[in-house]
């Protein structure tokens, strides 16, 4: 990872620019290279958040698809599908939450993973209810 050459915003004007550029390509604003390095390395993180949160908003999506496919009767299976994705989701959300929470950075692509860790967190918390109480409660009355 120390030869990779990193992208990042120019301070300046910012424009996508890499590590390695003595000055900008687009506004000729001269790029200080340990200013440079902190920025890109920063850059990589929010691109590493924003690719986490979508994976983990996915997973609340097909969490979602799971359990309503498991309220059809004689599809018993695709509970369980929903139950690992409900711990999947869970920790997917604590980890993006550890890992990515304390960057500082006003990237409008970072304010959109932010919004999808915490669109993927209520949907967690309302599965929760609805997964395992109402759930069950349908299936006693249906069975009963």
């Amino acid at each position: 990872m120390l030869n990779d050459t990193l992208s990042f915003p120019c301070p300046s004007c910012k424009e996508i620019i890499n590590d390695r550029m003595e000055q900008c390509r687009f506004c000729g604003a001269p790029v200080d290279k340990g200013i440079a390095r902190m920025l890109a390395e920063t850059q990589a993180k929010v691109n590493q958040a924003c690719s986490d949160a979508s994976y983990m908003k996915t997973a609340a999506f097909v969490m979602w698809a799971f359990l309503g496919i498991s309220l059809i009767p004689f599809v018993p299976l695709v509970y369980y599908g929903f139950v690992i994705t409900f711990v999947v989701v869970i920790v997917l959300v604590v980890r993006w939450q550890l890992r990515f929470s304390r960057l500082n950075t006003s990237d409008p692509d970072y304010a959109k993973a932010r919004r999808s860790k915490n669109l993927s967190l209520v949907l967690w918390l309302v599965a929760l209810p609805v997964g395992f109480i109402f759930r069950e409660v349908l299936f006693y009355l249906l069975l009963r």
